[in-house]
């Protein structure tokens, strides 16, 4: 199955879902989210460092 077939399969399961399966699916896309999140601003946070040259090396 490729992705726009599962994206169609899971939409059309969604119309017949219960609440408790709609509230799992709805936090596990919230956590990738705050996930993603996160590491973006971790890399923002490691380039911003770099470009002040706060650079370090370990031993």
């Amino acid at each position: 199955m490729n992705v726009t077939e599962k994206r169609k399969f899971i939409h059309n399961y969604l119309l017949r879902a219960d609440e408790s399966t709609i509230n799992e699916f709805y936090e596990k896309l919230r956590q990738e989210e705050v996930l993603k999140q996160k590491l973006e601003n971790r890399a923002l946070k490691s380039e911003n460092d770099i470009i002040a040259g706060k650079v370090f090396t370990r031993a």
